[in-house]
């Protein structure tokens, strides 16, 4: 089992852990110090377990509003992902629509109602684009959300 000497607030501690979360316990170590250097920077004088225990729940804030900030994402995400489904689904009908007045035996279709299944097409198509957009600008946030815990 691999021991870390790991250093929070100016002091070090010695700790175990399994093999393989040596990288994950020094990444919550520096997060943990940082918020300890900021609790003991703050001018008051505090206990070692005071100042810990400080900086933890300072860092227990910071991860309840990363969550909530995701959950939101995630919402978004959702309801872009219903927009796409809603577009695409209207535009499949929409090319539907066109193949069959296209293809009706015994009319034809005025060109004018080609031209306005054309431009309904294209307006779908645009709302997809927009809605793949916002789906990137989602996923670009999410990854630096949790990039940042």
């Amino acid at each position: 089992m691999p021991e870390l000497n790991l250093e929070i607030g100016g002091r070090v501690f010695e700790v175990s852990c399994e093999a393989g979360e040596e990288q994950s316990l020094e990444r919550a170590a520096k997060l943990l110090n940082a918020e300890a250097v900021q609790v003991s920077g703050a001018g008051s004088a505090t206990t070692e377990k005071r100042m810990l225990l400080l900086a933890g729940l300072m860092l227990a804030d910071t991860m309840a509003g990363v969550k909530d900030e995701l959950s939101m994402l995630q919402e978004n995400l959702r309801a872009a992902e219903e927009r796409i489904r809603i577009a695409e689904a209207k535009s499949a009908m929409l090319a539907a629509n066109a193949v069959k007045l296209e293809t009706s035996s015994g009319s034809r279709v005025m060109d004018a109602e080609k031209e306005a299944l054309r431009e309904e097409n294209r307006e779908a198509m645009e709302l997809l684009g927009k809605v793949l957009a916002d789906i990137n600008t989602l996923a670009e946030a999410a990854e630096g959300v949790s990039s940042q815990s």
